[in-house]
């Protein structure tokens, strides 16, 4: 993994996310826009290696933090969940498009679950979207995967995904 590289990407989803750009692309009076860092959260955890999916989760958690006001639920539940589905990741291949825009859809509604529950240990009253918002954010953000595969996964190349850390890897030198 190229981290410089990473750390650009992860710096411009978090500026097109949470600039006004994403208000062009929004659906109904209500704003849903899809969320960019999730669906990096997910391509990263089922793509990279279980060291570098850890780092990648917690890094794009602090990111998602960086946006909101409080600093702290978005990095643990960003970093826990894409911890645990990289963990996943090793019994049930994610492969297919469509399993992995489930995994994206499943994953926002889990991290907003847990972070709403993190921001409640910190402040009493905790504004939140509401379920519907969340699972309206999470479907369209699934929904789009469909069209921003390919250009994610020629990022993923671009920082070096899936080639291992101390050159090859064992299969590819036999």
């Amino acid at each position: 993994m190229k981290w410089f590289r990473f750390s650009l990407l992860i710096l411009a989803a978090t500026i097109i996310g949470s600039s006004d750009l994403m208000n062009y692309i929004s659906v109904t009076e209500r704003f849903i826009k899809p969320n960019l860092l999730l669906m990096l959260l997910v391509y990263f955890a089922i793509s990279c290696e279980t060291y570098d999916a850890i780092i990648c989760s917690f890094a794009i958690g602090f990111a998602a933090d960086i946006t909101t006001t409080l600093i702290g639920p978005y990095f643990l539940s960003y970093g826990i969940i894409g911890t645990a589905l990289t963990f996943i990741r090793q019994v049930i291949i994610l492969k297919k498009t469509a399993q992995q825009a489930f995994a994206i859809l499943l994953t926002g509604l889990v991290t907003q679950l847990l972070a709403i529950i993190l921001m409640k240990f910190k402040i009493s009253t905790v504004t939140n979207a509401g379920f519907f918002i969340t699972f309206a954010m999470s479907m369209y953000s699934g929904i789009l995967w469909f069209m921003l595969k390919v250009p994610v996964v020629g990022l993923g190349k671009w920082l070096g995904v899936g080639v291992h850390r101390f050159g090859m890897r064992m299969e590819e030198r036999m």
